[in-house]
C-alpha cells in the first residue's frame, strides 16, 4: 500500500502576501483547470495579477497529474463542465486525495441540479466573474 502524498511544510518559509491574518492560512499557489484553453489563460492571467503562482490543466485527469507532481497547490479553481471527467468529480477526488487543498468551482452555466442533494458542498462562483469575488472565495 503506498503512502498518502504528504503536504511541503511550509513552516520554515516566509509568509505569503495573501496570507489570511484570521486563520493564519496561506495562498500562494493555485492550480487553474477548464477545457477551454482561452478561459484557462485568463483565469491564470487574472490570478498571476494578484501575485499568485499558477499551474494550468485542460482536464480533470491532466490535473491529478500535476497535484501528484506539484506538492505546493494551496487550491485548485475549476470549471465544473468539461468532458471526460467533469469539475465535479475532480473537486471530489482533490478533496478525498489532498484534503488540504482548498476548491472553488465555476461554471457558465446554471448548476443548482448538479450541486444539489451532494455529500460534499463547494464553494462556487458563476461565469462571468469577478476576480475579487474568486480571490474572496480562495481565501476563505
Amino acid at each position: 500500500m503506498t503512502e498518502p502524498p504528504r503536504r511541503r511544510d511550509r513552516s520554515q518559509l516566509p509568509a505569503s502576501p495573501d496570507q489570511d491574518e484570521s486563520t493564519g492560512a496561506s495562498l500562494a499557489k493555485v492550480l487553474v483547470v477548464d477545457d477551454e484553453q482561452d478561459l484557462a489563460e485568463l483565469a491564470e492571467a487574472l490570478l498571476r495579477n494578484q501575485g499568485l503562482e499558477v499551474v494550468v490543466a485542460y482536464s480533470g485527469a491532466e490535473a491529478l497529474a500535476l497535484l501528484e507532481r506539484h506538492d505546493d497547490i494551496d487550491a485548485v479553481f475549476s470549471d465544473i463542465m468539461m468532458p471526460s471527467m467533469n469539475g465535479l468529480q475532480l473537486a471530489d477526488t482533490v478533496t478525498e486525495r489532498y484534503p488540504w487543498i482548498k476548491v472553488v468551482l465555476t461554471s457558465g452555466f446554471t448548476v443548482p441540479a448538479l450541486l444539489a442533494n451532494r455529500d460534499r458542498n463547494y464553494l462556487f462562483v458563476g461565469k462571468p466573474y469577478k476576480i475579487a469575488t474568486v480571490m474572496h472565495l480562495l481565501r476563505s
